[in-house]
């Protein structure tokens, strides 16, 4: 819809010689025509609320961290049950043998080392989760990034890895070996 404007008029002398084409609440009025929808008043939303919105939401965002931190170092449920592993002898100087534990989705390695004796690792690489193999010169292997871990420590001796492998507590009952829980380090 186009308006004829009289150049002639006071209304058309008065906008100019203010330097306003359309007034305030004209404008308004044209908006209202060509977009004639309800609008109530309470659900326009100000900067005020805005701002309230998003600190509101940072402040949530805040606790909320706080909270889970919190909850992340409270003890955790009950503890991992004994999985048997091997039977005594049955791993030979320098054999080492893959078991699950805690359960089948994670694995430890267990390693008879000569002068240490029986332990055992997660066989979960530190660095980004490979599984590492054990090589009769003393230490743990992870073939993917070529990271090195002493097998009487479980120490980082060379590679990208930058914590040493979890430890895994073992018992002996009878003739079974049992692993008993990660020790994380």
């Amino acid at each position: 819809m186009i308006q004829e404007v009289d150049p002639q008029s006071e209304a058309t002398k008065q906008r100019r010689s203010t330097g306003e084409a359309n007034p305030p609440a004209r404008r308004n009025e044209e908006w209202r025509e060509e977009f004639p929808y309800p609008w109530d008043e309470d659900e326009i939303v100000t900067r005020r609320d805005t701002l309230r919105f998003l600190l509101g939401g940072s402040g949530a965002l805040f606790a909320a961290t706080g909270i889970l931190a919190i909850l992340g170092n409270l003890p955790k449920g009950p503890d991992v049950q004994a999985v048997p592993v091997a039977k005594l002898g049955e791993l030979k100087e320098n054999e080492w043998k893959v078991f699950d534990f805690p359960d089948q989705y994670a694995q430890g390695i267990l390693i008879n080392l000569p002068r240490k004796g029986l332990v055992a690792y997660s066989d979960v690489c530190t660095h980004l989760s490979c599984a590492v193999v054990y090589r009769e010169n003393g230490t743990l292997h992870c073939p993917c990034h070529e990271g090195l871990f002493d097998a009487s420590t479980g120490n980082v001796l060379a590679g990208p890895p930058t914590r040493p492998l979890p430890l895994i507590e073992l018992a002996i009952e009878g003739d079974t070996i049992y692993a008993v829980k990660v020790v994380p380090r």
